[in-house]
């Protein structure tokens, strides 16, 4: 998978919470460690991934094994995965 943004740096990383932004600045991206809060329906903030290339299922396969779930797939061929925590993201092929 490419990255969005090459150049993103860490900026906060302290008592479990982490936070990422793009070196040419804009929003940071956080989240926190354990313990995680209950879930009430959909996540409003979520990531759509786009494979530039290469085998969809093989990348599919490799995020399960780092602790995905496979959530359904959509119409279009998107796969909806959550990551271990549960939270929501899309892999579509670009």
């Amino acid at each position: 998978m490419r990255s969005c943004d090459p150049a993103l740096s860490l900026v906060w990383d302290e008592d479990q919470e982490t936070a990422v932004q793009s070196s040419h600045g804009g929003t940071k991206v956080a989240w926190g460690g354990p313990p995680v809060a209950p879930k009430h329906g959909r996540n409003r903030q979520r990531f759509d991934l786009t494979l530039a290339d290469g085998d969809m299922a093989a990348e599919v396969d490799r995020l399960v094994a780092l602790g995905a779930t496979r959530l359904g797939r959509t119409a279009d061929g998107t796969v909806e995965l959550a990551d271990p925590d549960g939270n929501e993201f899309c892999l579509a092929h670009g």
